[in-house]
């Protein structure tokens, strides 16, 4: 190919996406893998930098870490199955999303490293972030995904597995179902979902499994489930403790290792319309001290309890 030819094959697309700038949005599209043409997306990132709304279509397998900071109304999309690897060696996030808004993340494999502290995708820094149908994978030292400092996560149909923490919600963050409503899978993990610091995950249906604990709740934080189970972990299915709050409207809580429900040290849990039962220890639902408490243990299915209420 002669250089001219060459220099209007990389000009063509360039001046369609400033056109699509001036009109106040672009249209990006990367092959992981290919030998021409934008090959990751950290390059697509650096041209919709100011670009204003965006969508980047992305194909292949990519092996990189993706940093998107002060970015406003960016879409990745995954094309035919696409994913993207951790290239750091485990001392990364694969995807690190900072004081940006409303960044959507759909359909991806995402696998991370496996770094102590290290999450396959973090949403901080008062971002928003919304996922659908994502799967997020081993993140040994860390979790699936964090959402953490004053940021909003909005989830749908996604899965978390194999990480120490599936989903993690803490210092202040929100997390809530996504548009469509498809239920929240965290399977595998060292804890299903982990709530803490001030931190809230709101109306979402989960479907937690097959983790070492299911839901962890500490540090004067609350998880509203709305619907969904939490079945078949290894130890106790949701501990609530330190001020924290927990309302299950409603959800089935079965057979897991451990009690269904442990609530303790200033903790309240609520029960309307949930099933609690077939759990291990001999009790479903477990009050300990200090002056924790529960309402609705009446009717938990026929589970079993010590919880006395007025």
């Amino acid at each position: 190919m002669s250089r001219l030819k060459l220099a209007v094959s990389i000009c063509v697309p360039l001046i369609l996406l400033l056109s699509a700038n001036t009109a106040g949005a672009a249209m990006l599209f990367v092959n992981c893998g290919a030998k021409t043409g934008l090959t990751s997306i950290g390059a697509a990132l650096k041209v919709v930098q100011g670009a204003g709304p965006s969508t980047i279509r992305v194909s292949g397998a990519c092996r990189e870490n993706v940093v998107i900071q002060g970015l406003d109304r960016l879409t990745l999309k995954a094309v035919n199955g696409a994913s993207i690897s951790d290239a750091s060696g485990g001392m990364l996030d694969v995807i690190s999303i900072d004081d940006s808004w409303d960044v959507a993340i759909f359909g991806f494999t995402i696998n991370a490293g496996t770094g102590d502290a290290v999450n396959g995708m973090h949403c901080g820094d008062f971002s928003v972030c919304r996922l659908s149908g994502n799967l997020i994978q081993g993140a040994n030292g860390g979790a699936g995904l964090a959402v953490f400092g004053g940021a909003e996560a909005a989830l749908d149909g996604d899965t978390f597995q194999n990480n120490a923490i599936g989903l993690q919600s803490v210092s202040g963050a929100k997390v809530r179902s996504g548009l469509l409503g498809r239920p929240v899978i965290a399977r595998n993990n060292g804890q299903g979902i982990r709530v803490a610091r001030g931190a809230l995950v709101n109306g979402i249906e989960a479907i937690v499994e097959n983790n070492s604990q299911g839901v962890v709740v500490r540090f004067n934080s609350t998880l509203d489930l709305s619907n969904g189970s939490i079945s078949n972990n290894a130890t106790v299915g949701v501990d609530v403790g330190e001020d924290s709050a927990a309302r299950f409207t409603p959800a089935t809580i079965t057979n897991n290792g451990g009690p269904g429900v442990l609530i303790h040290d200033l903790s309240m849990v609520t029960f309307d319309g949930a099933t609690v039962s077939g759990n291990g220890g001999g009790t479903d639902v477990v009050c300990e001290p200090q002056f924790s408490a529960t309402r609705g243990t009446a009717d938990i299915g026929g589970g079993t309890t010590n919880c006395v209420e007025p």
